[in-house]
């Protein structure tokens, strides 16, 4: 190989590390941006979470706290605002409402009884209200 050819090597060589070197700045740039937005979007729904907490067990308007019957209501609340989230964003996919029947039934199959993606008001009850 000649001289030539090894500065032409040399060259490339570095010019392709420069390359990864800027391509793999700018993927961890963009990741710790996203990571920062995720931070405060889960900042700013802990804060929605609460305010629909404290909406739903009255507590401004009250003196006594609120029962272990109402807090339990809540927090049912709560999961079902994240399962409804869940819910519709695959359900609008083909084929995404039989993906969550199959991951409630292998769920089930492994031993998992309190597992759901459905929202309380699309379950089946015997009241006829929909919850369960």
């Amino acid at each position: 190989m000649s001289l030539a050819e090894k500065k032409q090597k040399e060259v490339e060589s570095h010019s392709f590390g420069h390359k990864f070197a800027e391509s793999t700045k700018w993927a961890l740039e963009k990741a710790f941006k996203g990571m920062g937005q995720e931070v405060t979007e889960t900042k700013n729904m802990a804060h929605s979470f609460f305010r629909l907490l404290e909406s739903k067990l009255n507590l401004k308007e009250r003196k006594e706290p609120p029962s272990p019957e109402e807090v339990k209501e809540a927090i049912e609340q709560l999961k079902d605002l994240g399962r409804l989230s869940f819910f519709a964003s695959i359900s609008i996919l083909p084929g995404g409402g039989i993906s969550l029947i199959g991951l409630e039934l292998l769920a089930r199959k492994f031993g998992v009884t309190n597992f759901t993606f459905i929202p309380s008001a699309f379950r089946k009850s015997s009241s006829g209200t929909g919850e369960t």
